[in-house]
């Protein structure tokens, strides 16, 4: 049986402050060990996000903002 929780930042950061040493590092080590931290958001491309929008009968003016905002965003500068 497998049961899913939410759980927010502020109640994971509640519990590993009750941990002692050796646990914190084992969370740590198994934090390491899984590359959680090296997950990457994966961004759509512009154009696509841009025909979704465009299928919603968005006003052009919202589109042209909307392209120029994400093409300015710091998640599509690379």
């Amino acid at each position: 049986m497998q049961i899913a929780v939410d759980i927010s930042l502020p109640n994971i950061l509640q519990l590993i402050s009750k941990m002692n040493l050796d646990e914190i590092e084992e969370v740590k080590n198994t934090i390491v060990k899984r590359e959680i931290y090296f997950k990457k958001f994966k961004k759509d491309d512009i154009h696509n996000i841009m025909n979704d929008f465009k299928e919603k009968d968005y006003s052009t003016d919202f589109l042209a903002e909307l392209e120029s905002g994400l093409k300015k965003s710091s998640i599509y500068e690379n």
